[in-house]
């Protein structure tokens, strides 16, 4: 049999429209050179990349933005070799993919706002975040979801399009610098002000996580409210301990109530 005979032998027949050996090899070599391309893909972006992009999560991501390239790529290219009109399926199916589309516009927002973070690089693997009030370290950053670790452990999922819209602080941006923090305490009129003021900084000064010794970051003392029973008083302080502020937070309450008790000053009982 003619090579050519071959090719064209017809497997299936529907009315106007004819699957031939041809197209089902071509459908074939798609398939098979888009597998060869990823693996090469895979290969230069998560090892050629390395030195270039540093960030894993990041690579992951750009792979993703290749791979769906690819296949998007592909499908249009079966579609044509297999002599269907895509544009005529499109227009056959318009009202079916508005559908589609409005049901998924948050997820191609989430999808968009990965592709932002691949290439703006404001959040990567390994920083320190608040998002909602919660504090949490990256430890994955993917095309349409992040996840975060918090400090009690848990694995926190977040859609990347809230990291575009909302308020997201991230205290690894400058991971050199320390970030500040700050404990409350409320007293009784009965006390004096300054020894309040002047115990609150010898806690700041005993704890060896919070800066003493820098003029820009020394810890500091304000008077925030005083009423007919009561003064609120809150310590500034300085530490590299982000993720961990949480805890130094608690050391210092523990070290000012001991140094209350020693010196007989009492907290507002409210």
């Amino acid at each position: 049999m003619d090579l050519r005979v071959l090719l064209e032998h017809e497997l299936f027949h529907i009315g106007e429209y004819s699957l031939t050996v041809s197209m089902v090899l071509g459908v074939l070599l798609i398939w098979l050179a888009v597998w060869v391309l990823l693996r090469l893909a895979r290969r230069v972006i998560y090892r050629g990349l390395k030195s270039v992009v540093s960030d894993r999560g990041r690579r992951h991501s750009l792979y993703l933005i290749v791979q769906y390239l690819a296949w998007l790529l592909a499908v249009m290219g079966i579609f044509r070799v297999v002599g269907l009109d895509i544009s005529v399926l499109l227009a056959g199916s318009a009202a079916f993919l508005v559908g589609i589309g409005l049901g998924l516009q948050q997820i191609f927002r989430d999808i968009a706002s990965g592709v932002f973070l691949l290439f703006e690089g404001t959040i990567e693997v390994g920083d320190i975040l608040q998002v909602d009030g919660i504090i949490g370290q990256v430890v994955e950053i993917n095309l349409r979801t992040s996840k975060l670790r918090t400090r009690d452990g848990m694995l926190m999922i977040v859609p990347n399009n809230k990291f575009i819209i909302e308020r997201v602080i991230n205290f690894s941006h400058h991971e050199k610098e320390p970030s500040r923090f700050s404990i409350t305490t409320t007293v009784t009129l009965d006390a004096d002000e300054n020894d309040v003021r002047n115990l609150l900084l010898d806690c700041a000064r005993e704890h060896a996580d919070v800066l003493t010794d820098q003029p820009a970051y020394k810890p500091q003392v304000m008077m925030t409210d005083l009423t007919k029973s009561d003064m609120v008083f809150e310590l500034h302080f300085w530490t590299y301990r982000k993720f961990e502020a949480e805890q130094v937070r608690s050391d210092l309450r523990y070290i000012l109530r001991g140094k209350y008790r020693q010196q007989g000053i009492q907290e507002n009982p409210e």
